[in-house]
């Protein structure tokens, strides 16, 4: 038995309380999987609600290994996965879990290949932000140069990613963030106007600063209050993006009045990162109905290209070893944090 080092969710609680680094059993790579030598893995807000025992799309009891992507390169591979043997890669670990370890397992499906202009700290806070955020405004949003669009949660891992892809577009931002230190980050990655949530009604802001027609496209990754109140401040014909909820209680499962939507004609469009070939049936008919692997090549394809001409980069706010990464998640949660926070493992 080869063994590993790990960081593990011990039972449910805060994550400072209940993360911990434990020694446990290297997996292996089954068919179509790879095992990648991790060199870092991100810390992301599903994480938190892992830890708590909140509504995740893979419910797991634990104990089990947090990190839903990582940056490494493949030492194994399962049959049919040969071909990405030896090769440093960016990859979101099988059930978005097991990530925070000296190895994790990939599905191929979310195996790229890692950016080379970044470390693997970055290429770790590369992956999920970028393609999510260009999956959300393009594919989804539709956004397009010229156009007004509205960042909540700013200058968070997703919010800065999507801050510069909307620039490196074309189109006019307005980032919302809470507090001066997280307005300047985003003003520094090229935002044309900055929102205090907490100094100002963002939804007077926003109307203000588009002669009352409202913003194009709003990419709200908190969700919460922050739902109908974005609804307000759409353009008539314009996109609400719904990726994130992390100031939701309960994780976005409650009912919204859709009327106020009807009332403004404007569109609701939902956005969910996976890419997936075959979708379960009983998955399928739960709602789940991804992405495959065609589009996830055109997305990390066009990301390639923007990170090559130095259009984007990941912002990591923090660099953590496994053993602070439970003190880390718990800033994460207060608002403490910008940026991606990554662990680096070493061995």
């Amino acid at each position: 038995m080869t063994l590993m080092r790990a960081l593990q969710v011990t039972s449910h609680g805060p994550p400072g309380e209940v993360l911990a680094v434990r020694t446990i059993e290297r997996p292996e790579p089954g068919p179509g999987e790879v095992r990648v030598a991790v060199g870092a893995a991100s810390l992301n807000f599903n994480d938190i609600d892992r830890c708590r025992g909140k509504l995740v799309s893979v419910p797991t009891p634990p104990p089990f290994t947090l990190g839903m992507d990582a940056c490494g390169v493949v030492e194994a591979t399962g049959e049919g996965a040969e071909s990405w043997l030896g090769k440093r890669v960016v990859a979101i670990t099988k059930n978005a879990l097991g990530g925070i370890a000296e190895y994790a397992i990939a599905d191929t499906v979310s195996v790229f290949d890692a950016p080379g202009q970044f470390d693997d700290a970055e290429a770790a806070g590369f992956l999920l932000p970028f393609q999510a955020s260009d999956l959300a405004l393009f594919r989804r949003g539709r956004l397009q140069a010229g156009e007004t669009l509205v960042v909540h949660s700013a200058a968070s891992g997703l919010g800065t990613a999507g801050i510069q892809l909307a620039k490196a577009a074309g189109a006019r931002v307005i980032a919302v963030a809470g507090g001066p230190v997280k307005g300047a980050l985003c003003a520094s990655l090229g935002a044309d106007l900055v929102i205090d949530h907490t100094a100002e009604d963002f939804v007077e802001a926003v109307l203000a600063a588009t002669d009352d027609v409202g913003a194009d496209v709003v990419y709200d990754l908190a969700g919460g209050d922050f739902v109908e109140r974005s609804w307000r401040c759409v353009a008539r014909g314009g996109r609400y993006l719904a990726v994130g909820f992390a100031d939701d209680a309960d994780n976005g499962m409650t009912g919204r009045p859709l009327r106020m939507a009807c009332i403004g004609n404007i569109d609701i469009v939902g956005v969910m990162l996976a890419w997936v070939e075959d979708v379960d049936p009983g998955m399928r008919r739960f709602g789940f109905n991804p992405y495959g692997r065609d589009v996830a090549d055109e997305v990390h394809a066009d990301l390639m290209r923007l990170a090559a001409e130095s259009a984007i980069r990941p912002f990591v706010g923090r660099r953590v070893p496994m053993e602070e990464a439970g003190a880390a998640l718990d800033d994460h949660e207060q608002r403490r944090s910008v940026g991606r926070t990554v662990v680096e493992v070493a061995r």
